[in-house]
This record gives structure tokens, C-alpha cells and sequence, in this order.
């Protein structure tokens, strides 16, 4: 007779423990990769609320740190969210004038910045007080260096002349330092790329052109005022507006998306403080 050979396979409890194993190993890779799921999605919204804090900051410090402290804040409202600002863009000094055009020799300017549409007007300092004039839709075309010259002048290299068009005082001293400025329109309103979110926006209020520049914040984002003699901003708005000689930029950037699990979208604080560096005095 044959010996008897033992048949291949598993019995049923040998079965039921490997399903019960197999059930206990895929259910912590499960628990495992949503945790994971979870903490990247975290990880995302707080980048996304950084970057939004942050962004736009480099085009709105370009344009305040310009602004002239007399009559740079055209307008700012109570909210603290919507400011109108002159930027300069171009400065120079007055070669001659018979009060309703001037001549004046700019000093060199970045060329791009200079190109750009948008001309608001031009101001003049008078030398007595510090202060400047401003003097709105006056009109910038190419001018001749013969008034300059006759003046004692100099065209510095990189420089250019141009007439002005605008009311000014006809006996306005030769020398007397101008500047060509932009009326920039900055805003804390809805946000058009994101739906029901909060945005940053900046105007040319000559040209209408209108962009976003980040998104998104919290509502309570805004801009506070320092005041000359002050060592802190205020959230009100001075009076007159000349008082203001810098703004703190309270910013706070916001994650698009709530991630799973979290009670509400993330939120960064971001404040700066910037001052005008065109200080009258």
C-alpha cells in the first residue's frame, strides 16, 4: 500500500485569521494615509494663507514709500480699506515758466516706470515753507533744453526735459524742485478670483486699469495711520491728512479652503509698517 499525502491549502480558521489580520493591517494604513491626507492639507492651507498675507506687499511698499508726506493721501476712507495715493514717478527742477507752462529738467528715472501710462498731474515745493502744490490733469509732453540752458541748468546724463502744462505762479524762482505723480487707488473689497473671499486691489485712477493684486484675506484686514509725533498707528484717520507719515499694513491672509477636520479656513497676521520717505521737513 501507498503512503497517504497530506492535501495543499489553508482550512477555514486559518482563513478567517489571515481576513482578520489583513482587515486590522488595511484599516491602520487607511487611519495612517488620511492622517497624512489631513495633516498636508493643513500644511497647504497655511502656506496659502502666508503667501496671500504677503503678496502684493512689494508693489504697495514701491508706491507708499514714494508718497509725500504734505499732500501724498489724497483721500482715505473711515474704514481704514480704501486710500487714494499721489506716487511720484519722476522729479525735477523748473528751468522757467510764464505760468501756465513750465519747463523742467527731470532728474534720471527708471525708464519703465517712466513709460507707463497714467500721468495725474504734477506738484511744485515752495522753498519757503517745504511744502508742495498740487496740481491735477496738468499735462507732460517732450520740452527743449534751450530754457535750461539760458537758466544755467545742466541736463544731468540719463535726464530729460519736458513741459508742463498747468497753472503755477509765474515768478516761481528758477530751481524750484517739481515732481510728476500717478493717482493710485488701493482697496481691501471682494475678491473676483475667488468667489466670496476678500481681496487686495490696486487702481490707475487715470487709465481705470484695475488688477488684483493678492487674495484672500480676512475682512478685518485694513490700513492703519501714523501720525507725525506719534510712535503708534491709529486706526482713525487724521485730520488733516497731512499729519500722516506712514501706514501699517494690518494684513491678514486667509487659506481658501477649510481643511477636513479643521473648525475654519487658516488665518496668518501680517502687519508692516511703512513710512514716507518724501518727508516736507
Amino acid at each position: 500500500m501507498r503512503p497517504s499525502r497530506s492535501r495543499a491549502g489553508f482550512t477555514l480558521v486559518e482563513l478567517l485569521i489571515g481576513m482578520v489580520v489583513a482587515a486590522v493591517v488595511g484599516a491602520a494604513l487607511v487611519r495612517f494615509l488620511m492622517s497624512d491626507m489631513q495633516f498636508q492639507e493643513d500644511r497647504e492651507a497655511w502656506r496659502t494663507a502666508r503667501q496671500a498675507a504677503r503678496a502684493g506687499v512689494t508693489v504697495l511698499t514701491s508706491d507708499l514709500r514714494m508718497v509725500e508726506t504734505g499732500g501724498g493721501i489724497e483721500t482715505a476712507d473711515a474704514s481704514g480699506q480704501d486710500l487714494t495715493i499721489r506716487v511720484p514717478y519722476a522729479m525735477g527742477v523748473l528751468c522757467a515758466t510764464d505760468g501756465a507752462t513750465s519747463t523742467v529738467a527731470l532728474l534720471p528715472a527708471d525708464s519703465l516706470m517712466f513709460t507707463q501710462p497714467g500721468h495725474s498731474g504734477f506738484a511744485w515745493r515752495d522753498e519757503n515753507s517745504g511744502s508742495y502744490t498740487y496740481v491735477s490733469a496738468g499735462t507732460v509732453s517732450g520740452g527743449s533744453a534751450g530754457p535750461c540752458t539760458i537758466a544755467g541748468i545742466a541736463v544731468v546724463s540719463g535726464g530729460q526735459v519736458v513741459s508742463l502744462g498747468g497753472t503755477v505762479p509765474s515768478g516761481l524762482v528758477k530751481g524750484t524742485v517739481f515732481l510728476l505723480y500717478r493717482r493710485i487707488r488701493y482697496e481691501i473689497k471682494a475678491s473676483v478670483t475667488l468667489s466670496g473671499q476678500t481681496a487686495l486691489w490696486r487702481t490707475q485712477l487715470a487709465t481705470g486699469a484695475s488688477e488684483e493684486l493678492a487674495a484672500p484675506f480676512n475682512p478685518g484686514s485694513r490700513f492703519r495711520f501714523f501720525v507725525d509725533g506719534g510712535t503708534t498707528a491709529q486706526d482713525a484717520v487724521p485730520s488733516p491728512l497731512a499729519d500722516i507719515i506712514g501706514l501699517e499694513l494690518v494684513f491678514e491672509g486667509r487659506s481658501d479652503r477649510t481643511p477636513r477636520k479643521a473648525a475654519g479656513p487658516k488665518v496668518v497676521p501680517f502687519s508692516t509698517a511703512i513710512f514716507f520717505q518724501n518727508q516736507s521737513s
